[in-house]
């Protein structure tokens, strides 16, 4: 058995593996993220401890026998967030999360300081990254910087816990813009730039090596083998890819969690920080990705059920289906946390329009699915502005789980769109495969796709009309923009 353990921003989900890759079973167990204003997103990091105590006690009321034949255990979490830790491995603070906005001012000063920064690293500074967050936090809260003795992220501080090692993989230390993306080793000059001394970071592995062992004392708490090896693993966008089997070049995938990611692997490191592409160093060893990021994807769904009242996301998204399928008449804005690609604006936000007094919250949450799809869209010219450069795109997420969605989104894009069986589990299980690695698999073996659901084809029907409500959508950002509308105040 081998056993995956994915950090998420809202929840942490574990997979248990057989030799054959094959499910036994799975568990998530969720918690909620400080968000005191637009601008700042925080959590303790420790609720992650419980949650993978959480998942792992249902583990083992679901399969505890199997849970006990565990070979190796793989990590991934979510990318971008700053865990800082004392001299004893203690939270100096909240970890300040990938959707945190506090770091504008910083972002500049780094494209300001190191103009190869986009080339050397990957992609040009912006709030959500590592490193701004890092610079702000050496200028807004110097005491706390001071004290820090270990920088992690959320998979590596799991990992602490678990073995007792300061490690991480290259994956994340790419999403953290620390990484020197063609070398894969640590960008010094970044790492000078922001103030942290060299001590602080963590040992650098690939995804696929050994990064420690289960320590005895946790083995027992969470019905482990003591002493099994866990793998260095990878950032969440990074351990998709390979639970989706996309490692080679003209694969890709659509993640519809929180945010939204638009990723498509690469056999070489190719950066294009002028058009606020993502170029990452994969989890697995001499490969890359390019990736479109996007602030605002089911979170957006979930917010607009919440203010309409809605009993669930279910119970709306029955209604839409319900009213029909054609295009909705109001447009939706999707930037309620700001946006990266392709503005890279923290200030951006949303706005629905069209409105009349026949409108109402299915009109409401139409908008939504749709504001989302051209997003998505948005992202799709930046990555494969030909059809094909991408020969099968996948479709995961929580929001994967909605037909409807589903529909739009494969509409929006014009391509048909895969949709795996345990979608909104697929990191975990790329975690898992790591482990396999980590233990002697070679990456054929654990590179295949997983079983396809079903396969979501364009509604022809509508192309045009997408097409038209779409060219509308692109000049939205900038006519309110231009307006100033709903542009805060620099939160300190």
């Amino acid at each position: 058995m081998f056993l995956g353990i994915d950090v998420g921003t809202t929840s942490t989900k574990a997979v248990l593996l057989d030799d054959k890759q094959a499910i036994v079973a799975s568990a998530v167990a969720g918690y909620e993220v400080s968000q005191p204003d637009p601008a700042t997103s925080e959590i303790d990091p420790r609720r992650w401890l419980d949650a993978v105590r959480a998942v792992l006690r249902r583990l083992r009321d679901a399969a505890g026998r199997e849970l006990g034949a565990t070979q190796a255990v793989g990590l991934s979490g979510q990318m971008h967030t700053l865990v800082a830790l004392d001299r004893q491995c203690e939270p100096v603070r909240p970890a300040i999360l990938w959707s945190d906005g506090r770091g504008v001012v910083e972002s500049r000063m780094l494209r300001d300081s190191i103009p190869d920064i986009g080339d050397l690293t990957g992609v040009i500074p912006m709030p959500s990254f590592t490193a701004p967050k890092l610079l702000w936090l050496s200028r807004a809260r110097p005491d706390e910087f001071a004290r820090i003795a270990h920088i992690l992220w959320p998979k590596d501080y799991v990992r602490l816990w678990l073995t007792g090692e300061v490690a991480t993989d290259a994956s994340d230390a790419a999403g953290g813009q620390l990484l020197d993306e063609r070398r894969r080793t640590w960008a010094d000059r970044v790492v000078s730039e922001v103030h942290l001394p060299p001590s602080c970071l963590p040992r650098l592995h690939e995804g696929t090596d050994v990064a420690g062992r289960l320590r005895a004392d946790v083995a027992s708490e969470l019905g482990l083998p003591a002493e099994i090896p866990v793998a260095a693993g990878g950032g969440d966008a990074a351990t998709t890819a390979l639970g989706l089997g996309c490692v080679r070049e003209g694969r890709g995938f659509i993640s519809l969690g929180t945010g939204a990611v638009f990723l498509a692997a690469q056999e070489a490191y190719r950066p294009a920080p002028d058009i606020l592409l993502h170029a990452f160093a994969h989890c697995l060893p001499a490969r890359w990705f390019r990736m479109a990021a996007m602030l605002n994807g089911a979170s957006c769904l979930a917010w607009v059920a919440q203010i309409c009242g809605a009993p669930g996301i279910d119970a709306l998204l029955a209604r839409v289906e319900a009213r029909g399928h054609a295009p909705g008449r109001v447009l939706f804005q999707p930037y309620l946390r700001g946006e990266r690609t392709p503005y890279n604006d923290v200030s951006a936000r949303g706005a629905f329009v069209g409105l009349d007094a026949a409108c109402d919250s299915v009109d409401l949450a139409r908008a939504v699915l749709e504001g989302v799809a051209y997003s998505l869209r948005l992202g799709q010219e930046l990555l494969a502005p030909r059809a094909a450069d991408l020969a099968s795109v996948a479709l995961v997420g929580g929001g994967a789980r909605s037909r409807c969605w589903d529909e739009i989104i494969a509409s929006v894009l014009g391509r048909p769109l895969a949709i795996v069986e345990n979608a909104d589990t697929v990191a975990a299980l790329g975690a898992a495969r790591l482990a396999m690695v980590a233990t002697g698999a070679t990456l054929s073996e654990v590179s295949s796709d997983p079983p396809v659901a079903r396969l979501v084809e364009p509604d022809l029907r509508w192309e045009a009309a997408y097409l038209e409500r779409y060219a509308t959508f692109k000049e939205m950002y900038g006519a309110l923009r231009d307006l100033g509308a709903g542009r805060p105040s620099q939160a300190t």
